[in-house]
């Protein structure tokens, strides 16, 4: 995408899942790792790896109508 603002609604949704995927690393970043400023390139990759196993066994559940309790900040921004 360009750096112009969102033009149609997909796009903007896009965003809204990518920054939503973003705040999930973060979240997972801070119970990981103490010192999040000085992660390597391989922990990043890491940490993106691990948020998108979290995203799908998250989406997994809902799927299999398993109720899913609610506790953490990394499961809300899950859910």
């Amino acid at each position: 995408m360009t750096e112009e603002a969102p033009t149609s609604e997909l796009e903007k949704l896009y965003l809204a899942r990518d920054a939503k995927f973003n705040e999930i690393v973060s979240c997972l970043s801070r119970k990981l790792y103490s010192n999040i400023s000085s992660l390597s390139e391989a922990e990043r990759h890491h940490l993106v790896e691990e948020a998108e196993e979290l995203t799908d066994n998250w989406a997994a559940a809902e799927n299999n109508h398993r109720t899913t309790e609610v506790s953490t900040t990394l499961q809300v921004l899950l859910s």
